[in-house]
């Protein structure tokens, strides 16, 4: 039996949902193996025939519990590969408790079908049907079509073959096998073929109703315009962006990458749009600190406004205060001061010109340590808002800086 051992997938948090099946199905197994030990080798085998799927009866708890016995270490072990591999994969994909309802689903499917074939087909097996392998095969379509240009490695084979040749040699040789001992009327030895085929049919169904192909192309789509932009190649990086933003028109995080790689190309204009576009609708769906990093990264890169299709583009007044306040909470206080500073001289009349400008103070006096350009704004502070409400603090600065 080939184990598969890793994917091209790298985990980048824990995967507690595929570490706790594995610990419960050891646990399981290990106390399985300690009643042969302890008692008899029948006591062993009476959970697993309690609790695995019986092919002479049905009892449909069963479908639920039998996922998570084996019959020896090695059994267990050989699930746990194939669990490690492509359930962590998976489980970073569509989180843990749908993976968790995902992975007993395709059990429950594939030990449906194998005792259906065994109870009207087959020979009455005398043992009863345990393991994760269906569950596993679920797994394994889920995995090929979200991460389809990935490629295994395999303890014993010196090359990493293609997930798909691998799911295409996995399917031909369980079909191949079940049609085998059903044409021959003979039991399937202890392997239940149905369940790894209906446990991979629901996984790889399941794939596409949740449109993991679509958030698999999306992903490398990203990845290789990444790699471009790190090869110093933003004109390939721009065709993948805008072949992402195709797919899914309102990726701010793909627009704001977008308007990074036109600023490498100089195309100002569209750049410009890029990030203001991508700043407002993250705005209106409340992404606060998320429009904040963008506009930051607007400012840095010596971007202001921009006019396209005859219409002067920018941000409020209002929205730009909001923005560099979130930048300073942040702790982004060069790029927050940049924003601010460019409420209140833009935009000097409105409501927002005066707090802006107290912040920039704060923010060139305590932070920056830009001394000359504090007093600056401190004397046009005084001209403008004789009667300020924050006269007070803005003297604490001055204080500040003749100290």
């Amino acid at each position: 039996m080939l184990l598969p051992y890793a994917s091209d997938f790298i985990p980048n948090r824990r995967p507690y949902m595929t570490l706790a099946l594995i610990v419960v199905m050891f646990l399981l197994t290990l106390l399985v193996m300690e009643n042969s030990r302890l008692h008899y080798a029948w006591a062993g085998s009476q959970m697993l025939s309690e609790y695995g799927i019986a092919p002479n009866r049905f009892q449909p708890f069963t479908l639920l519990t039998y996922s998570f016995f084996h019959d020896g270490y090695g059994h267990l072990l050989g699930n746990c590969f194939y669990l490690w591999v492509f359930g962590t994969a998976v489980e970073a994909a569509v989180g843990g408790w749908r993976y968790l309802a995902l992975f007993l689903m395709g059990g429950i499917v594939g030990g449906l079908l194998q005792w259906l074939v065994c109870a009207t087909m087959l020979n009455a097996e005398s043992n009863a049907i345990v393991g994760a392998s269906a569950g596993c095969a679920a797994l394994v379509g889920l995995f090929a079509v979200r991460y389809y240009r990935s490629r295994l490695n395999f303890i014993g084979l010196p090359f990493r073959p293609h997930v798909v040749s691998v799911v295409g040699l996995f399917l031909a040789w369980e079909i191949g096998s079940a049609l085998y001992y059903l044409l021959n009327g003979a039991t399937a030895n202890g392997i239940a073929n149905w369940a790894h085929i209906g446990g991979f049919v629901f996984g790889l169904g399941v794939a596409y109703l949740l449109k993991l192909d679509t958030q698999g192309r999306s992903a490398y789509l990203a990845g290789d315009a990444a790699r471009a932009m790190s090869a110093s190649q933003p004109g390939t990086a721009i065709k993948r962006w805008e072949l992402l933003l195709s797919r899914e028109p309102n990726n701010t995080l793909a627009m704001n990458e977008l308007a990074k790689a036109w600023a490498l190309l100089g195309d100002t204009e569209q750049a410009s749009l890029w990030f203001l576009q991508a700043i407002q609708i993250d705005l209106q769906r409340g992404k606060r600190e998320q429009a904040a990093l963008a506009c930051g990264e607007m400012f840095s890169a010596g971007l202001r406004e921009t006019e396209h299709k005859g219409k002067n583009l920018f941000l409020s007044a209002q929205q730009l205060f909001t923005l560099g306040s979130a930048l300073e909470e942040m702790e982004r206080f060069e790029q927050a001061g940049e924003a601010l500073r460019f409420v209140m001289t833009k935009f000097p009349n409105v409501p927002e010109a005066e707090p802006a400008m107290v912040k920039v103070i704060q923010l060139y006096v305590e932070r920056l340590n830009r001394h000359d350009e504090a007093r600056v704004f401190l004397h046009l502070f005084y001209q403008r808002y004789p009667r300020s409400q924050w006269k007070g603090l803005v003297d604490g600065f001055q204080k500040k800086l003749d100290g």
